[in-house]
């Protein structure tokens, strides 16, 4: 669990402007690549929203990552002074809503 909180460090919050779940996928993203996520987390694919958090949120965030080699470095990069939804376009070409939908897809 201790390494679980240490994953916030390096981590931006948008200035208070990004929502709770999007900072926790982020968080949780890190221990995924480490190779610390727990056997109790979803599959890729299942959740409701992109932004509900946790293992939902780092699952849709790996399946951008694959679009996009570096892509959640960058969006915490971009969330530094802020946070729009809009940076999904900037780094990916799609809205969040467009990548949501094919990433349930696949």
């Amino acid at each position: 669990m201790y390494f679980l909180r240490r994953t916030h460090i390096w981590q931006w919050n948008g200035n208070g402007q990004a929502t709770r779940g999007l900072i926790e996928g982020i968080a949780d993203y890190v221990t995924l690549k480490a190779g610390y996520a727990p056997s109790h987390w979803v599959q890729p694919g299942q959740g409701d929203r992109w932004d509900q958090g946790y293992d939902v949120t780092t699952r849709f965030f790996d399946y951008c990552n694959g679009l996009r080699d570096g892509f959640v470095a960058e969006l915490n990069k971009k969330m530094r002074d802020g946070y729009n939804v809009g940076f999904f376009v900037d780094l990916l070409g799609k809205t969040v809503d467009q990548l949501w939908a094919k990433y349930k897809a696949t």
